[in-house]
C-alpha cells in the first residue's frame, strides 16, 4: 500500500473514528428526508442531533436529495425506484454496478447525459427504495428491468451494463431479447467474481469501510476539500497502474473540473450505506455464483468496453465475452480502469459509445 493511500486512509479514519452512530431508524431517516416529522416530543435529544449534528444533517440531506431526484414506479414485480434524463430520443437503459443505485449514471456516465438521449437509470433491487425482494437473482433483476420498460412505455431501448449490473443486461438481453436494441458491456462481470485475495484495499473496502456511513461522511468531506487524496486511493484500488503512471494521472484529473467533480459524486453515489447494503451483500453473494451467462445466445449488436488495468473486474471478463458474444465488438482501453470517466481517454470512450449507439438507432 503506497505512502499516499496510508495518508489518505489516516486522514479519513481518523476523522470517521470521531463520529458516534446515529440513533435514528432508517424509517425515521426517510421521514426527515420526505419532510415528515416522526418523533415523539419526549425525542428531544434525537429531534436535536437530527437540526444540528453535521453527520445527520448530512445523511438527512443526502436522502432528501435521493428522494427529490427520483420517482417510484409499482410494477407487476415490485416498486422499482428509478429516473428519466432527457425528454426525447432513442431510449438507453443503464444498470449500475455495486454499491450504487439509479444515481450511479449521474456519477459515473455524466458523459452520456444531454446526447441526444432518453437515459433512464433505475436502483436495482436492494438498493435505495427498490426492495430486495423485488428480483435477488441476476435473471429476476433482468425480469424486473423489463417490467419497468413495461410501465413507461418503452417498447425497446439500448442498455449499458456496468460491472455488477453486466450480468442483468446479459439477461435482459437474452431473455428479452427485443426489449434490447443493443448492448454495451463496458467493465463488466461476465463469468463467476469474488473480492480479490490479493488487493487489500479492496478487501478493505468492501469489508469494512464500504458499511461505514461515517467513513463515507468523511471521505465526502475529503473529497471536497482534498480531492487528491481520495482520487489517489481510487486509483491504487481500482487499477492495476503503477505509481508513476497513477501519479501521472491523478495530475491530469486535478487539471479537469469535471473529473475532479467525479470524485465528490462518487462518494455520493455510495451514500448512506444503509440503503445500499441490501444490494450489496446480494451481489457479493450472486457473483459468486454466476456461471454460464447466456452470452451465446445475445442477438443484439453488442460492445464490449474495458479498461486493460482493471484491478476490479480483470480485462479476461471482456475478453471471454467477446468470444461467447456472437459479432461482438471489443475496444479495450490502454491504461484504463474500472471509473472509466477518471481516465484521460474519457473523450475517446464517449466517443465509441455515441458511435456504437447512433450506429444502432431506430430510423
Amino acid at each position: 500500500m503506497g505512502p499516499s493511500v496510508v495518508r489518505s486512509c489516516a486522514v479519513i479514519l481518523a476523522a470517521a473514528s470521531l463520529l458516534a452512530s446515529s440513533c435514528l431508524s432508517r424509517e425515521t431517516q426517510y421521514d426527515l428526508a420526505a419532510g415528515r416529522d416522526p418523533l415523539p416530543d419526549w425525542r428531544i435529544a434525537a429531534r436535536a442531533r437530527a437540526a444540528h449534528g453535521p453527520y445527520v444533517s448530512w445523511k438527512i440531506d443526502l436522502m432528501r436529495g435521493l428522494i427529490e431526484g427520483s420517482s417510484l414506479l409499482y410494477t407487476a414485480m415490485g416498486p422499482v425506484e428509478y429516473r428519466v434524463d432527457g425528454e426525447a430520443g432513442p431510449c438507453l437503459l443503464i444498470i449500475h454496478g455495486g454499491p450504487g443505485g439509479y444515481d450511479q449514471t449521474k456519477a459515473l456516465f455524466r458523459d452520456m447525459l444531454g446526447k441526444g438521449f432518453r437515459v433512464i437509470s433505475f436502483s436495482r433491487p436492494g438498493y435505495l427504495r427498490t426492495p430486495l425482494e423485488d428480483g435477488k437473482t441476476f435473471e429476476e433483476q433482468a425480469d424486473l428491468a423489463a417490467a419497468l420498460l413495461d410501465n413507461l412505455h418503452v417498447r425497446q431501448t439500448a442498455v449499458l451494463g456496468y460491472s455488477a449490473g453486466g450480468p442483468v443486461a446479459i439477461h435482459l438481453a437474452a431473455r428479452h431479447p427485443d426489449r434490447v436494441r443493443a448492448l454495451i458491456l463496458e467493465c463488466a462481470v461476465t463469468k463467476e467474481w469474488t473480492v480479490s485475495p490479493e488487493n487489500f484495499r479492496e478487501k478493505l473496502f468492501f469489508g469494512y469501510l464500504m458499511y461505514s456511513d461515517p467513513f463515507l461522511w468523511a471521505s465526502d468531506i475529503t473529497g471536497r476539500l482534498a480531492p487528491r487524496l481520495v482520487g489517489m486511493s481510487t486509483i491504487e484500488m481500482e487499477s492495476t497502474l503503477g505509481k508513476p503512471e497513477a501519479r501521472k494521472l491523478m495530475d491530469s484529473i486535478m487539471q479537469d473540473d469535471r473529473r475532479v467533480a467525479v470524485l465528490v459524486d462518487m462518494v455520493k453515489s455510495m451514500s448512506p450505506e444503509e440503503l445500499r447494503r441490501d444490494g450489496m451483500d446480494n451481489d457479493v453473494i450472486e457473483l459468486r455464483k454466476v456461471g454460464d451467462l447466456p452470452l451465446k445466445s445475445i442477438t443484439a449488436p453488442t460492445l464490449i468496453l474495458h479498461g486493460t488495468s482493471d484491478a476490479d473486474v480483470p480485462v479476461d471478463h471482456a475478453l471471454f465475452a467477446s468470444s461467447k458474444i456472437p459479432g461482438s465488438e471489443l475496444h479495450l482501453v490502454k491504461g484504463g480502469f474500472h471509473v472509466m470517466i477518471l481516465t484521460d481517454s474519457i473523450d475517446e470512450i464517449t466517443a465509441t459509445r455515441l458511435s456504437f449507439l447512433k450506429s444502432h438507432a431506430p430510423e
